[in-house]
């Protein structure tokens, strides 16, 4: 005879649930600030008379510097405490979002993207892992951080979807202010949850942070506006240009990368010079001195990279060769998210029954198949349900790939390196997520306008000069990049009459050969992963729970 709990032993829902749902949120929350940011960008840049490559670059140093003070925050949260820095992240990043609300330049932008936001989720990325570790309950225990993971995942689909909505039907600027009005429920779930006393840990190294940070964004910051301002040759003439974006009359993305790599020659000789006089240092080589969890962050990281460039891209293809608006995308591209969490909650929690290697690289080789058949359903006529079987395909091998690179990842970390870990995991993450709308995006429109440049030349029967057609082929990057589809069939409107009953299939064709080069690639980064994989671990001791 099954008992049953008399109503008054009953506990309330957020008495029981409360605290885990306010975790959830904090991790929702930070998935959202990334995943808002791409159907915002257009307006955005027209706002701040800027470029996609600025904002690109932003999105590149919050992740950075996330992941570079996620050991000093892990380490200060165990020596002041968990809840007070909780707290202080909380307001950081409160501060992060005004300072983007009223932001009036993409200086002040970053500032707050990159800056306040960026340092509060080194944070708010560990915390939520260390604290539901810690609350009671069985069920909580079983599922907490596979809702964590599933979190992150939905806030990052709501703001794909809802950020595009707000920027094109209000102002991008309420995408952000929407956040701010999370942040006190979040902190009234969880200022309660019992957390351990402080305890004495390792003093700080900020010289070596801000080293590791200033590297590592100068360099990464060169790599994505190199494609804008030029690798050497500034685009544009070096005499008009500002002397911050043309420096000695050389475009500005050498000088950066020069100094990323100089500071990091800086920091690694530091560092050695700490442990030649045995100091420690708060910004610590940590869970990055052991192999197997460095070679599976470089992994995953690169097969993020290779999903949010196939993600970015549909965004971009299905708009200009479908005529879907922002939702309806959002909604045809779906299906990959739907599939790939299916498949986590599905595997997630079981024993598997292979190896776990195995299972991993069953689930790239999946992915492969569906970039594969993605490739070969790009073709004319394009329609959401001729895609539709790519998507699932693809999702499946993603979900399959996410089940398992986090345990192989962490096989050689201790227990106690667990938040910190994570912390650091995901971050990466969002830097593979940013490099991969960065670069394979960028791929993608670069290609996509030089075809069209070169298709409309071949029909009018003229040629160009390289000059000529390379400030072409860039006004039609911009646009692409920053206008909407009314507006870009404006400025297509004014080409000679003659061009126009041709227009269409040209538009058709760069757009369809363009996506089908960058699938390429994609196919062949899937494959890299793929092959570094076999230098993982074949077993592990314990089944982790996912974080892509």
């Amino acid at each position: 005879m099954q008992m049953v709990t008399p109503p008054a032993l009953r506990k309330p829902f957020l008495a029981t649930w409360g605290q885990p749902l306010g975790l959830c949120l904090i991790l929702f929350m930070l998935s959202y600030t990334i995943g808002v940011v791409q159907p915002i960008m257009p307006p955005l840049v027209q706002e701040f008379n800027s470029s996609v490559g600025y904002v690109q670059s932003a999105l590149v140093l919050m992740s950075l510097v996330t992941a570079s003070f996620t050991p000093t925050a892990e380490n200060l949260s165990r020596r002041l405490g968990r809840r007070p820095v909780l707290a202080i992240a909380l307001g950081f990043f409160a501060l992060g979002l005004v300072v983007i609300v009223l932001s009036s330049n993409i200086g002040l932008f970053t500032l707050g993207l990159a800056g306040c936001i960026g340092v509060a989720g080194a944070v708010l990325m560990s915390t939520p892992v260390a604290l539901m570790d810690a609350l009671p309950g069985e069920s909580i225990q079983r599922y907490g951080l596979v809702a964590l993971a599933i979190a992150g995942v939905l806030g990052a689909l709501v703001g794909s979807i809802t950020g595009g909505v707000m920027a094109f039907d209000f102002s991008w600027r309420w995408a952000f202010a929407f956040e701010l009005g999370l942040i006190p429920p979040i902190w009234w779930l969880v200022r309660s949850i019992a957390v351990p006393a402080p305890a004495q840990t390792l003093p700080a190294d900020w010289l070596g942070g801000l080293l590791s940070v200033a590297g590592f964004g100068f360099t990464l910051v060169g790599l994505s506006l190199a494609s804008e301002l030029g690798w050497w040759q500034p685009k544009g003439d070096p005499q008009r240009l500002d002397f911050v974006l043309a420096p000695f009359g050389i475009s500005v993305a050498p000088v950066l990368i020069a100094v990323g790599l100089i500071c990091l020659g800086i920091l690694i000789f530091w560092e050695r010079e700490r442990a030649s006089q045995r100091q420690p240092s708060l910004l610590r080589l940590g869970v990055f001195s052991r192999r197997i969890y460095t070679l599976g962050l470089a992994i995953g990281t690169l097969h993020t990279m290779t999903t949010v460039g196939v993600q970015f891209n549909l965004f971009q293809f299905m708009p200009a060769v479908m005529g879907l608006n922002p939702v309806q995308t959002a909604i045809a591209v779906m299906p990959f998210t739907v599939a790939q969490l299916a498949v986590l909650l599905l595997l997630v929690k079981r024993q598997p029954q292979f190896p776990p290697r195995y299972l991993l690289q069953s689930g790239l080789v999946v992915k492969a198949v569906g970039i594969a058949l993605l490739w070969a359903a790009i073709s004319p006529p394009v329609t959401a349900l001729e895609l539709l079987p790519a998507l699932v395909v693809m999702g499946a091998g993603t979900g399959l790939f996410a089940t398992y690179i986090t345990s192989l990842t962490f096989a050689d970390t201790h227990r106690d390196q667990k938040a910190e870990a994570r912390g650091v995991y995901r971050p990466f993450q969002n830097l593979g997520a940013s490099l991969g709308r960065g670069v394979l995006g960028t791929l993608l429109i670069s290609l996509a306008s030089l075809k069209i440049v070169d298709g409309i030349l071949a029909e009018l029967g003229q040629t160009a000069t390289p000059e000529v057609r390379r400030s072409a082929v860039r006004s039609l990057q911009v646009a692409i990049q920053t206008l909407r589809r009314s507006d870009r069939r404006q400025i297509f409107d004014h080409l000679p009459e003659s061009i126009q009953p041709a227009l269409g299939g040209i538009l058709q064709t760069a757009a369809i050969e363009a996506m089908q080069s960058t699938l390429i690639v994609i196919l062949a980064l899937c494959l890299l992963c793929l092959g570094l994989s076999f230098l993982l671990p074949k077993t592990v001791k314990t089944i982790e729970a996912p974080i892509e």
